[in-house]
Protein backbone atom coordinates (compact mmCIF):
# COMPACT_ATOMS: atom_id res chain seq x y z
CA UNK A 1 0.00 0.00 0.00
CA UNK A 2 1.48 3.69 -1.04
CA UNK A 3 1.86 6.31 1.38
CA UNK A 4 -1.19 8.53 -0.25
CA UNK A 5 -3.56 5.00 0.40
CA UNK A 6 -2.56 4.77 3.90
CA UNK A 7 -2.93 8.49 4.44
CA UNK A 8 -6.10 8.18 2.97
CA UNK A 9 -7.18 5.22 4.39
CA UNK A 10 -6.41 7.07 7.62
CA UNK A 11 -8.22 9.89 6.84
CA UNK A 12 -11.48 7.81 5.96
CA UNK A 13 -11.48 6.31 8.95
CA UNK A 14 -10.94 9.30 11.54
CA UNK A 15 -13.97 10.52 8.95
CA UNK A 16 -16.13 7.46 9.98
CA UNK A 17 -14.97 7.21 13.48
CA UNK A 18 -16.05 11.25 13.91
CA UNK A 19 -19.08 10.77 11.65
CA UNK A 20 -20.98 7.90 13.87
CA UNK A 21 -20.57 10.52 17.26
CA UNK A 22 -21.89 12.92 15.75
CA UNK A 23 -25.49 13.28 16.08
CA UNK A 24 -27.25 14.76 12.68
CA UNK A 25 -29.82 17.36 12.84
CA UNK A 26 -32.63 15.04 10.71
CA UNK A 27 -31.41 12.18 12.71
CA UNK A 28 -34.22 11.61 16.01
CA UNK A 29 -34.01 13.63 19.52
CA UNK A 30 -31.33 12.63 21.14
CA UNK A 31 -31.87 11.54 24.89
CA UNK A 32 -29.42 13.10 27.70
CA UNK A 33 -28.73 10.98 31.19
CA UNK A 34 -27.20 13.64 32.98
CA UNK A 35 -25.41 11.80 35.86
CA UNK A 36 -24.28 14.11 38.98
CA UNK A 37 -22.05 12.96 42.14
CA UNK A 38 -22.03 15.01 44.94
CA UNK A 39 -18.35 16.03 46.04
CA UNK A 40 -16.68 13.19 43.99
CA UNK A 41 -12.70 14.08 42.92
CA UNK A 42 -10.54 12.78 41.23
CA UNK A 43 -10.42 9.60 43.32
CA UNK A 44 -11.38 7.53 40.29
CA UNK A 45 -9.48 5.27 38.29
CA UNK A 46 -9.04 6.79 35.45
CA UNK A 47 -8.41 9.94 36.57
CA UNK A 48 -5.24 8.45 38.83
CA UNK A 49 -5.94 10.62 41.86
CA UNK A 50 -5.37 7.56 44.03
CA UNK A 51 -4.01 4.18 43.14
CA UNK A 52 -6.32 2.11 45.11
CA UNK A 53 -9.58 4.01 43.62
CA UNK A 54 -11.84 1.58 42.61
CA UNK A 55 -14.07 2.48 39.92
CA UNK A 56 -15.27 0.51 37.14
CA UNK A 57 -18.30 1.66 36.17
CA UNK A 58 -16.87 5.14 35.91
CA UNK A 59 -13.77 3.82 33.95
CA UNK A 60 -15.71 2.23 31.79
CA UNK A 61 -17.60 4.97 30.39
CA UNK A 62 -14.66 6.61 30.18
CA UNK A 63 -13.08 4.44 27.71
CA UNK A 64 -15.96 4.67 25.41
CA UNK A 65 -16.26 8.41 25.49
CA UNK A 66 -14.33 11.75 26.38
CA UNK A 67 -12.77 12.16 30.04
CA UNK A 68 -12.07 15.82 30.15
CA UNK A 69 -8.93 15.41 32.44
CA UNK A 70 -8.67 19.33 33.11
CA UNK A 71 -12.45 20.18 33.95
CA UNK A 72 -12.97 22.31 36.80
CA UNK A 73 -16.67 23.71 38.64
CA UNK A 74 -17.07 27.32 39.01
CA UNK A 75 -18.12 27.56 42.20
CA UNK A 76 -16.17 24.82 45.16
CA UNK A 77 -19.58 24.47 46.79
CA UNK A 78 -22.76 22.39 46.39
CA UNK A 79 -25.28 25.54 45.76
CA UNK A 80 -23.02 28.11 43.42
CA UNK A 81 -21.70 24.86 41.17
CA UNK A 82 -24.90 23.79 40.76
CA UNK A 83 -26.70 27.29 39.55
CA UNK A 84 -23.60 27.69 37.48
CA UNK A 85 -24.14 24.64 35.61
CA UNK A 86 -28.04 24.87 35.55
CA UNK A 87 -28.12 28.18 34.34
CA UNK A 88 -25.30 28.64 31.95
CA UNK A 89 -23.88 31.89 33.88
CA UNK A 90 -21.13 32.48 35.97
CA UNK A 91 -20.97 33.23 39.71
CA UNK A 92 -19.52 36.36 39.26
CA UNK A 93 -22.28 37.04 37.10
CA UNK A 94 -25.28 35.76 39.52
CA UNK A 95 -24.25 36.73 42.01
CA UNK A 96 -24.58 33.09 43.84
CA UNK A 97 -21.29 32.69 45.39
CA UNK A 98 -22.59 31.23 48.68
CA UNK A 99 -25.17 28.51 49.42
CA UNK A 100 -28.13 29.73 47.92
CA UNK A 101 -32.19 29.37 49.44
CA UNK A 102 -34.87 28.12 48.13
CA UNK A 103 -37.23 31.06 47.83
CA UNK A 104 -35.20 33.66 46.25
CA UNK A 105 -33.88 31.55 43.51
CA UNK A 106 -37.11 31.00 42.31
CA UNK A 107 -38.27 34.64 42.29
CA UNK A 108 -35.19 35.74 39.74
CA UNK A 109 -36.24 35.21 36.57
CA UNK A 110 -33.39 36.53 34.77
CA UNK A 111 -31.23 34.37 35.87
CA UNK A 112 -32.71 30.98 37.29
CA UNK A 113 -36.13 30.51 37.36
CA UNK A 114 -37.61 29.28 34.06
CA UNK A 115 -33.98 29.92 32.62
CA UNK A 116 -32.34 26.58 34.36
CA UNK A 117 -31.43 23.90 31.97
CA UNK A 118 -33.68 21.36 32.50
CA UNK A 119 -36.60 24.25 31.43
CA UNK A 120 -35.16 25.27 28.35
CA UNK A 121 -34.97 21.62 27.25
CA UNK A 122 -38.74 21.15 28.47
CA UNK A 123 -39.43 24.75 26.59
CA UNK A 124 -38.14 22.33 22.93
CA UNK A 125 -40.43 19.27 23.64
CA UNK A 126 -38.42 17.73 25.76
CA UNK A 127 -40.01 15.21 28.75
CA UNK A 128 -37.71 15.80 31.94
CA UNK A 129 -37.01 14.18 34.94
CA UNK A 130 -34.88 13.50 37.93
CA UNK A 131 -34.04 12.28 41.01
CA UNK A 132 -31.95 12.44 43.89
CA UNK A 133 -29.87 15.84 44.54
CA UNK A 134 -29.71 18.13 40.91
CA UNK A 135 -30.72 21.21 42.13
CA UNK A 136 -29.21 23.32 45.18
CA UNK A 137 -31.60 26.46 46.67
CA UNK A 138 -33.91 26.03 43.68
CA UNK A 139 -36.77 23.68 44.10
CA UNK A 140 -36.61 19.95 41.67
CA UNK A 141 -40.23 20.16 41.60
CA UNK A 142 -39.75 22.92 39.47
CA UNK A 143 -36.79 22.51 37.38
CA UNK A 144 -38.16 19.28 36.43
CA UNK A 145 -41.65 17.67 34.75
CA UNK A 146 -40.89 15.17 36.73
CA UNK A 147 -39.65 14.38 40.49
CA UNK A 148 -38.20 10.68 42.34
CA UNK A 149 -37.58 12.41 45.06
CA UNK A 150 -34.65 12.55 47.76
CA UNK A 151 -34.54 10.35 50.62
CA UNK A 152 -33.16 10.93 54.23
CA UNK A 153 -31.23 14.35 52.79
CA UNK A 154 -27.65 13.34 53.25
CA UNK A 155 -28.34 9.99 55.46
CA UNK A 156 -28.95 8.01 57.13
CA UNK A 157 -27.85 8.60 60.08
CA UNK A 158 -27.48 7.37 63.51
CA UNK A 159 -30.13 8.22 65.98
CA UNK A 160 -29.29 10.49 69.25
CA UNK A 161 -26.96 12.27 66.93
CA UNK A 162 -24.20 9.76 67.22
CA UNK A 163 -20.82 10.30 65.63
CA UNK A 164 -18.34 7.25 64.73
CA UNK A 165 -14.95 9.22 64.55
CA UNK A 166 -15.10 12.98 64.23
CA UNK A 167 -17.30 15.11 67.06
CA UNK A 168 -17.48 18.54 66.18
CA UNK A 169 -15.99 20.77 67.80
CA UNK A 170 -17.80 23.87 70.12
CA UNK A 171 -17.07 26.98 67.73
CA UNK A 172 -19.43 29.24 66.50
CA UNK A 173 -19.21 28.48 62.71
CA UNK A 174 -21.93 26.74 60.27
CA UNK A 175 -21.58 22.67 60.90
CA UNK A 176 -20.47 20.11 58.91
CA UNK A 177 -21.73 16.53 58.76
CA UNK A 178 -18.46 15.21 58.82
CA UNK A 179 -17.68 11.82 60.02
CA UNK A 180 -17.25 8.42 58.92
CA UNK A 181 -17.81 4.83 59.42
CA UNK A 182 -20.01 1.72 58.71
CA UNK A 183 -23.21 2.64 58.41
CA UNK A 184 -26.38 1.36 57.61
CA UNK A 185 -26.27 -2.28 57.65
CA UNK A 186 -27.56 -2.73 53.75
CA UNK A 187 -27.96 -0.89 50.56
CA UNK A 188 -31.17 -0.73 50.21
CA UNK A 189 -31.78 1.97 52.96
CA UNK A 190 -29.40 4.51 51.43
CA UNK A 191 -30.61 7.12 49.37
CA UNK A 192 -28.07 6.54 46.37
CA UNK A 193 -29.40 3.12 45.89
CA UNK A 194 -33.21 4.31 45.79
CA UNK A 195 -32.28 7.12 43.34
CA UNK A 196 -30.39 4.22 41.29
CA UNK A 197 -33.97 1.82 41.48
CA UNK A 198 -36.48 4.89 40.09
CA UNK A 199 -33.73 5.73 37.21
CA UNK A 200 -34.10 2.48 36.62
CA UNK A 201 -37.76 1.88 36.46
CA UNK A 202 -38.12 5.10 33.87
CA UNK A 203 -35.14 4.16 31.24
CA UNK A 204 -37.55 0.34 31.18
CA UNK A 205 -40.21 2.71 30.36
CA UNK A 206 -41.61 3.47 26.91
CA UNK A 207 -41.77 7.42 26.34
CA UNK A 208 -43.27 9.03 23.29
CA UNK A 209 -40.89 12.17 23.70
CA UNK A 210 -37.43 12.50 23.70
CA UNK A 211 -36.42 12.74 27.53
CA UNK A 212 -34.12 14.95 29.78
CA UNK A 213 -33.13 12.82 32.71
CA UNK A 214 -30.88 14.01 35.61
CA UNK A 215 -29.70 11.54 38.22
CA UNK A 216 -28.07 13.20 41.25
CA UNK A 217 -25.96 10.92 43.70
CA UNK A 218 -25.35 11.85 47.43
CA UNK A 219 -22.16 9.99 47.77
CA UNK A 220 -19.31 10.25 48.36
CA UNK A 221 -20.92 13.86 50.11
CA UNK A 222 -20.17 13.45 53.94
CA UNK A 223 -21.24 11.68 56.29
CA UNK A 224 -18.87 8.98 54.90
CA UNK A 225 -21.30 6.36 55.88
CA UNK A 226 -21.85 3.28 53.62
CA UNK A 227 -22.45 -0.65 54.85
CA UNK A 228 -19.39 -2.38 55.65
CA UNK A 229 -19.03 -4.22 52.15
CA UNK A 230 -17.56 -1.57 50.72
CA UNK A 231 -15.21 -0.53 53.79
CA UNK A 232 -14.19 -3.99 53.17
CA UNK A 233 -12.62 -3.72 50.02
CA UNK A 234 -9.89 -1.36 50.99
CA UNK A 235 -8.55 -3.25 54.41
CA UNK A 236 -7.14 -0.82 56.20
CA UNK A 237 -3.42 -1.84 56.80
CA UNK A 238 -3.21 -1.49 53.08
CA UNK A 239 -4.66 2.04 52.62
CA UNK A 240 -2.27 4.73 51.15
CA UNK A 241 -2.73 7.92 52.37
CA UNK A 242 -1.94 11.20 49.73
CA UNK A 243 0.66 12.76 49.94
CA UNK A 244 0.66 16.10 52.40
CA UNK A 245 2.97 18.92 54.08
CA UNK A 246 2.19 20.30 57.45
CA UNK A 247 4.18 23.74 56.17
CA UNK A 248 1.74 23.93 52.94
CA UNK A 249 -0.11 27.48 53.78
CA UNK A 250 3.25 28.87 55.16
CA UNK A 251 3.61 30.49 51.55
CA UNK A 252 0.56 31.83 50.56
CA UNK A 253 -1.01 35.54 51.86
CA UNK A 254 -2.92 35.94 54.88
CA UNK A 255 -6.02 36.13 53.40
CA UNK A 256 -5.77 32.95 51.77
CA UNK A 257 -5.26 31.28 55.06
CA UNK A 258 -8.08 33.73 56.31
CA UNK A 259 -10.63 32.89 53.90
CA UNK A 260 -10.01 29.05 53.94
CA UNK A 261 -9.81 28.42 57.60
CA UNK A 262 -12.35 26.24 58.18
CA UNK A 263 -12.65 25.77 62.35
CA UNK A 264 -15.38 22.93 62.38
CA UNK A 265 -13.88 20.85 59.65
CA UNK A 266 -11.16 18.05 60.46
CA UNK A 267 -7.61 19.59 60.19
CA UNK A 268 -4.74 17.81 59.65
CA UNK A 269 -2.92 17.34 62.84
CA UNK A 270 -6.63 16.07 63.62
CA UNK A 271 -6.07 12.86 61.30
CA UNK A 272 -2.28 12.47 62.10
CA UNK A 273 -2.53 11.66 65.63
CA UNK A 274 -1.71 8.73 67.07
CA UNK A 275 0.14 7.77 63.98
CA UNK A 276 -2.64 8.73 61.26
CA UNK A 277 -5.06 6.74 62.91
CA UNK A 278 -7.73 8.71 61.68
CA UNK A 279 -6.33 9.62 58.22
CA UNK A 280 -6.47 6.11 57.50
CA UNK A 281 -9.64 5.75 58.52
CA UNK A 282 -10.90 9.03 56.76
CA UNK A 283 -9.36 7.84 53.45
CA UNK A 284 -10.67 4.29 53.92
CA UNK A 285 -13.86 5.37 54.04
CA UNK A 286 -13.83 7.90 51.25
CA UNK A 287 -12.61 5.42 48.60
CA UNK A 288 -15.40 2.85 50.66
CA UNK A 289 -17.90 5.95 49.41
CA UNK A 290 -16.41 6.57 45.97
CA UNK A 291 -16.54 2.54 45.15
CA UNK A 292 -20.26 2.51 46.47
CA UNK A 293 -21.72 5.53 44.36
CA UNK A 294 -19.64 3.57 41.16
CA UNK A 295 -21.62 0.99 41.44
CA UNK A 296 -25.03 3.02 41.51
CA UNK A 297 -23.92 4.25 38.64
CA UNK A 298 -22.61 1.53 36.61
CA UNK A 299 -26.82 -0.04 37.72
CA UNK A 300 -28.11 3.17 35.85
CA UNK A 301 -26.11 2.76 32.48
CA UNK A 302 -26.58 -0.76 32.89
CA UNK A 303 -30.25 -0.16 32.60
CA UNK A 304 -29.29 2.32 29.80
CA UNK A 305 -27.87 -0.25 28.17
CA UNK A 306 -30.71 -2.43 28.23
CA UNK A 307 -33.12 -0.84 27.69
CA UNK A 308 -34.73 0.90 23.86
CA UNK A 309 -33.19 4.37 24.24
CA UNK A 310 -29.34 2.92 24.44
CA UNK A 311 -28.35 3.81 20.71
CA UNK A 312 -30.26 7.62 21.34
CA UNK A 313 -29.08 9.09 24.65
CA UNK A 314 -25.79 11.16 25.21
CA UNK A 315 -24.73 10.81 28.65
CA UNK A 316 -23.12 13.05 30.69
CA UNK A 317 -20.79 12.58 34.28
CA UNK A 318 -19.82 14.90 36.40
CA UNK A 319 -19.12 16.02 39.99
CA UNK A 320 -20.14 19.62 41.34
CA UNK A 321 -16.98 20.11 42.95
CA UNK A 322 -13.93 18.30 44.15
CA UNK A 323 -12.63 17.52 47.86
CA UNK A 324 -9.52 17.72 49.86
CA UNK A 325 -8.45 14.46 51.99
CA UNK A 326 -6.02 16.41 54.43
CA UNK A 327 -4.00 18.36 51.42
CA UNK A 328 -3.78 21.91 52.43
CA UNK A 329 -4.82 21.09 55.92
CA UNK A 330 -8.77 20.23 55.64
CA UNK A 331 -11.28 17.36 54.77
CA UNK A 332 -14.01 19.40 53.26
CA UNK A 333 -14.21 21.76 49.53
CA UNK A 334 -14.75 24.92 50.26
CA UNK A 335 -11.19 25.95 48.41
CA UNK A 336 -9.56 27.86 45.30
CA UNK A 337 -6.86 24.79 45.16
CA UNK A 338 -7.07 21.92 43.17
CA UNK A 339 -8.73 19.27 45.24
CA UNK A 340 -11.39 21.30 45.11
CA UNK A 341 -11.98 22.89 42.06
CA UNK A 342 -11.24 19.49 39.83
CA UNK A 343 -14.11 17.43 38.85
CA UNK A 344 -15.00 14.08 36.44
CA UNK A 345 -16.21 15.25 33.14
CA UNK A 346 -17.36 12.48 30.64
CA UNK A 347 -18.99 12.75 27.43
CA UNK A 348 -20.42 10.00 25.47
CA UNK A 349 -22.38 10.12 22.50
CA UNK A 350 -24.32 7.99 21.22
CA UNK A 351 -22.54 5.68 18.32
CA UNK A 352 -19.20 6.37 20.11
CA UNK A 353 -17.02 3.67 21.45
CA UNK A 354 -13.25 5.14 21.35
CA UNK A 355 -11.37 6.70 24.60
CA UNK A 356 -10.27 10.70 24.02
CA UNK A 357 -8.59 12.11 26.85
CA UNK A 358 -8.95 15.71 26.39
CA UNK A 359 -6.69 18.10 28.73
CA UNK A 360 -7.81 21.56 27.52
CA UNK A 361 -9.50 23.72 30.70
CA UNK A 362 -13.23 23.60 30.96
CA UNK A 363 -15.85 23.92 33.03
CA UNK A 364 -19.15 22.48 34.23
CA UNK A 365 -20.50 25.64 33.08
CA UNK A 366 -19.70 24.98 29.52
CA UNK A 367 -22.42 21.94 29.39
CA UNK A 368 -25.23 24.04 29.08
CA UNK A 369 -23.91 25.19 25.58
CA UNK A 370 -23.12 22.15 24.89
CA UNK A 371 -25.70 20.08 25.31
CA UNK A 372 -28.08 22.41 23.45
CA UNK A 373 -25.46 21.85 20.49
CA UNK A 374 -25.80 18.20 20.35
CA UNK A 375 -29.25 17.71 20.30
CA UNK A 376 -29.69 20.76 17.72
CA UNK A 377 -31.58 23.45 19.96
CA UNK A 378 -31.33 26.73 19.34
CA UNK A 379 -28.39 28.76 21.13
CA UNK A 380 -29.10 30.15 24.45
CA UNK A 381 -27.81 33.81 24.11
CA UNK A 382 -27.29 34.09 27.95
CA UNK A 383 -25.08 31.04 28.28
CA UNK A 384 -21.89 32.12 29.32
CA UNK A 385 -19.73 29.07 28.70
CA UNK A 386 -18.25 27.71 25.49
CA UNK A 387 -19.84 24.45 24.24
CA UNK A 388 -17.59 21.34 24.00
CA UNK A 389 -18.57 19.75 20.88
CA UNK A 390 -15.51 20.77 18.68
CA UNK A 391 -13.62 19.04 21.74
CA UNK A 392 -15.60 16.12 20.89
CA UNK A 393 -15.17 16.05 17.49
CA UNK A 394 -11.17 16.47 17.56
CA UNK A 395 -11.58 19.59 15.38
CA UNK A 396 -10.54 22.29 18.58
CA UNK A 397 -8.49 25.08 16.87
CA UNK A 398 -8.79 27.77 19.34
CA UNK A 399 -9.40 27.56 22.76
CA UNK A 400 -9.85 29.16 26.46
CA UNK A 401 -6.51 29.99 28.05
CA UNK A 402 -7.77 28.75 31.62
CA UNK A 403 -11.60 28.40 33.20
CA UNK A 404 -12.36 30.06 36.08
CA UNK A 405 -13.52 29.18 39.99
CA UNK A 406 -14.88 31.41 42.19
CA UNK A 407 -14.99 31.38 45.86
CA UNK A 408 -16.77 34.96 47.57
CA UNK A 409 -17.04 37.65 45.51
CA UNK A 410 -13.63 39.47 44.33
CA UNK A 411 -11.64 35.98 44.93
CA UNK A 412 -11.02 34.09 41.99
CA UNK A 413 -8.94 30.77 40.97
CA UNK A 414 -7.45 30.64 37.06
CA UNK A 415 -6.63 27.04 35.93
CA UNK A 416 -4.95 26.91 32.38
CA UNK A 417 -3.15 23.98 30.66
CA UNK A 418 -0.08 24.08 32.77
CA UNK A 419 -0.64 26.76 35.80
CA UNK A 420 -3.17 27.95 38.70
CA UNK A 421 -3.55 31.47 39.23
CA UNK A 422 -5.11 32.54 42.53
CA UNK A 423 -6.21 36.25 43.06
CA UNK A 424 -7.95 37.17 46.26
CA UNK A 425 -9.96 40.78 46.89
CA UNK A 426 -6.92 42.71 48.49
CA UNK A 427 -4.87 41.95 45.43
CA UNK A 428 -2.48 39.11 46.65
CA UNK A 429 -1.80 35.70 44.17
CA UNK A 430 -0.91 32.33 44.02
CA UNK A 431 0.74 30.69 41.28
CA UNK A 432 1.20 27.41 40.62
CA UNK A 433 2.97 25.25 38.13
CA UNK A 434 1.62 21.90 37.24
CA UNK A 435 4.35 20.42 35.04
CA UNK A 436 6.59 20.62 38.65
CA UNK A 437 4.25 20.84 41.23
CA UNK A 438 1.11 18.49 40.97
CA UNK A 439 0.31 18.88 44.58
CA UNK A 440 0.86 23.14 44.38
CA UNK A 441 2.84 23.10 47.70
CA UNK A 442 5.16 25.75 45.86
CA UNK A 443 3.60 29.32 45.17
CA UNK A 444 5.58 30.98 42.73
CA UNK A 445 3.68 34.17 43.16
CA UNK A 446 6.72 36.19 43.96
CA UNK A 447 9.07 39.18 42.74
CA UNK A 448 11.05 36.49 40.84
CA UNK A 449 7.67 34.93 38.98
CA UNK A 450 8.28 36.06 35.01
CA UNK A 451 5.31 38.99 35.20
CA UNK A 452 4.56 37.94 31.51
CA UNK A 453 3.07 34.83 33.23
CA UNK A 454 1.04 36.68 35.98
CA UNK A 455 -0.38 39.30 33.11
CA UNK A 456 -1.46 36.82 31.06
CA UNK A 457 -3.88 35.45 33.90
CA UNK A 458 -4.51 39.14 35.63
CA UNK A 459 -6.37 39.60 31.79
CA UNK A 460 -8.08 37.00 32.42
CA UNK A 461 -9.89 38.13 35.77
CA UNK A 462 -13.91 38.62 35.36
CA UNK A 463 -13.99 42.68 34.55
CA UNK A 464 -17.15 42.59 36.77
CA UNK A 465 -18.35 41.24 39.96
CA UNK A 466 -21.98 40.97 40.93
CA UNK A 467 -22.95 41.62 43.85
CA UNK A 468 -24.45 39.09 46.32
CA UNK A 469 -27.59 37.73 45.02
CA UNK A 470 -30.53 37.91 47.43
CA UNK A 471 -30.68 34.18 47.92
CA UNK A 472 -27.42 33.92 49.84
CA UNK A 473 -27.23 32.30 53.28
CA UNK A 474 -25.79 34.52 56.27
CA UNK A 475 -24.67 31.18 57.98
CA UNK A 476 -20.20 31.97 58.04
CA UNK A 477 -17.99 28.95 57.83
CA UNK A 478 -15.09 31.41 59.92
CA UNK A 479 -14.39 34.72 61.08
CA UNK A 480 -13.22 36.12 57.55
CA UNK A 481 -16.24 35.49 56.11
CA UNK A 482 -18.60 36.80 59.00
CA UNK A 483 -16.49 40.14 57.91
CA UNK A 484 -16.79 39.88 54.45
CA UNK A 485 -20.76 39.24 54.86
CA UNK A 486 -21.11 42.18 56.71
CA UNK A 487 -19.17 44.44 54.08
CA UNK A 488 -21.03 43.33 51.36
CA UNK A 489 -24.34 43.71 52.62
CA UNK A 490 -25.28 39.74 53.37
CA UNK A 491 -25.72 39.89 57.22
CA UNK A 492 -27.69 43.38 58.57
Amino acid sequence: MSRLTKCLAFNLAVFCLNECAVVRADDPPPNVLLIAIDDLNDWVGCLGGHPQAKTPNIDALASRGVLFTNAHCQGPICGPSRACLLSGRYPYSTGVYNQPNRKDMQQDTVNFHGKLLPQYFAEHGYETLAVGKICHGYPDTLAFQTYGGKWDNFGPKPKNGRRFNYHLPDVAWTGTQTDWGAFPNTDSKMPDDKAASWAEQQLATPREKPFFMAVGFIRPHVPFYVPQKWFDMFPLNEVQLPAVRTDDLNDVPAISRAIHELPKYPTLDFLQRNNNEQFRLCVQAYLACTAFVDHQVGRVLKSLAESRHADNTIIVLFSDHGYHLGEKDRVSKHSLWEESTRVPLIILRPGSSAAVRSDLPVGLVDLYPTLTQLCHLPAKTSNEGTSLVPILNQTVTDWRFAISTTYAKDNHSLRSKRHRYIHYEDGTEELYDHEADLNEWNNLATSDTPPDILARFRRELPKHNAGYHPSTQSGAVNAWFQQHFKRHGVVK
